[in-house]
């Protein structure tokens, strides 16, 4: 792997920091890889938000905020706002992929991916391998 920027999704930082997690093992190994390629995640304000909400509501307060803090001072982490203009067009990808089971969150990404040429995101959600512009990895 060659250093780069990978967008990050929810499912990815949970699945990293929850032990009995299907996907712990193979997100551990997925960010070992990154961190020696130098690469780093991006990680979207609205993903962070989410996450928050996940980890809280099924690990609980404690392990958010630590996971919370975690995310905000690791510099494996580069952060991106979706912003009004992302926002809106988000809400547009939302309403054009009715068809297909993607959440709102995921549209958000896809978004992202177009605005900020990256090719890849870190993702065990396979609604991503749905969206023809970007890959799923690992």
């Amino acid at each position: 792997m060659r250093a780069g920027r990978i967008l990050i999704d929810t499912g990815a930082i949970f699945a990293s920091v929850v032990r009995n997690d299907v996907n712990h093992e193979a997100a551990r190994k997925f960010i070992a890889r990154v961190l020696r390629s130098r690469s780093v995640f991006v990680l979207s304000d609205v993903v962070f938000g989410e996450t928050m909400t996940l980890v809280k509501s099924r690990v609980g307060a404690e392990t958010a905020l630590a996971v919370g803090r975690e995310l905000r001072r690791n510099p494996l982490y580069g952060w991106v706002a979706l912003g009004t203009d992302g926002e809106r067009d988000t809400w547009a990808t939302f309403q054009k992929y009715d068809d297909k089971d993607w959440s709102y969150f995921d549209c958000a990404v896809l978004v992202l991916a177009r605005r900020l040429h990256i090719d890849s995101v870190f993702a065990f959600d396979g609604h991503f391998d749905q969206m023809p512009e970007i890959t799923r990895v690992p």
